[in-house]
């Protein structure tokens, strides 16, 4: 990473700390990660007006978790769902907002998964990103996003098929390379924490 840009530190400790006090400790992971034009312009840009994005684990009424696709993709890519944190808002507000937005479901939060202190490196810029995982469990077992112009489909696997998730999203290749590779640090979060060691 450039030493001559220092990162800023996005993570607000005291909002970590109650969440996990709330839903138990996370695993928190660092990357710094080199991106290519495609991430950079996606994720990238130091004026953006949110800060950061939740990812989240729903465990469907069938045992498995819940996966989705976007119509903005070449073809279907089918991930975790995850949403933008506003500005002021809370992670936890954001939490339950992208949710019903992505899904329409009624969820139970169960565990505070982690957190992904990321920092993408492109050219001499360092912009920091963080991503706040969690598991939910849904207790409603229709599905009815009310976002519909950006969720395209949904499937769910089990929770030990999240590592095979996770290697397809680090197969993209050409503009969804860096993307993929990025998307899939989180499933492996989620894998690990889901299955044990």
């Amino acid at each position: 990473m450039p030493s001559q840009t220092p990162a800023v530190d996005q993570i607000d400790r005291t909002e970590v700390q109650t969440l996990s006090e709330k839903y138990g400790q996370p695993i928190c992971r660092r990357y710094n990660i080199e991106i290519d034009p495609y991430l950079s312009a996606y994720r990238g840009r130091k004026d953006q007006l949110w800060r950061g994005e939740v990812v989240f684990a729903i465990r469907q009424m069938n045992g498995e978790i819940l996966l989705h696709t976007k119509h903005r993709y070449e073809r279907p890519i089918f991930r975790l769902p995850s949403g933008r944190i506003e500005q002021g808002e809370s992670v936890e507000a954001a939490l339950l907002r992208e949710i019903a937005e992505e899904t329409g479901q009624a969820v139970r939060v169960k565990r505070f998964l982690g957190v992904l202190d990321c920092h993408f490196v492109y050219e001499d810029s360092v912009v920091p990103f963080v991503s706040y995982i969690f598991y939910v469990e849904s207790m409603t077992p229709e599905l009815c996003p009310t976002d519909t112009e950006e969720v395209a489909g949904f499937k769910t696997v089990h929770a030990r098929n999240l590592d095979a998730v996770a290697q397809s999203l680090r197969n993209l290749r050409e503009k969804r390379r860096c993307w993929g590779y990025w998307r899939s640090l989180a499933h492996d979060l989620v894998y690990s924490s889901l299955n044990g060691p």
